[in-house]
């Protein structure tokens, strides 16, 4: 039996050979035109316009250059603020600084992140909904 070692070098993942069908489209998004669950109805015009923002913020910023990132196992650090100010981190949390949205309104926030980076979706709930809500608890 091969060891894992063996199987794979330790270096990191090279997104052409292992999954050449996401390079070099993995940044093309086809439109999100479907709504088929209908969440759409259970969003406010404001949560609307917050999706609209961080669907264009992943689209715009992130795709075109996470690739790089996941080919190198690093997490693009640089983006994390602008996260911060586009207006749901922290989630469902009312102050310190936080947004205080509705739980289906975060919801569809990291799904549109998602959409883009399930990493970044992940740190995002690391932060809103271990670390923030811990800090509120306390």
């Amino acid at each position: 039996m091969m060891k894992h070692s063996e199987l794979r070098p330790s270096s990191a993942l090279d997104l052409s050979v292992d999954c050449p069908r996401l390079t070099p489209a993995a940044s093309a998004f086809p439109a999100a035109v479907s709504d088929y669950y209908r969440l759409d109805e259970l969003l406010t015009t404001e949560e609307k316009k917050l999706r609209v923002k961080i669907r264009q913020f992943m689209e715009k910023e992130v795709a075109p250059i996470i690739i790089k990132y996941w080919e190198t196992a690093e997490f693009p650090y640089h983006l994390i603020p602008k996260l911060g100010s586009l207006g749901f981190t922290g989630g469902t949390i009312k102050g310190y600084g936080c947004s205080g949205v509705s739980t289906t309104a975060y919801a569809m926030c990291i799904s549109e992140i998602a959409r883009v980076d399930a990493s970044i979706a992940s740190f995002c709930l690391v932060q809103s909904c271990l670390i923030m809500l811990t800090i509120e608890l306390n």
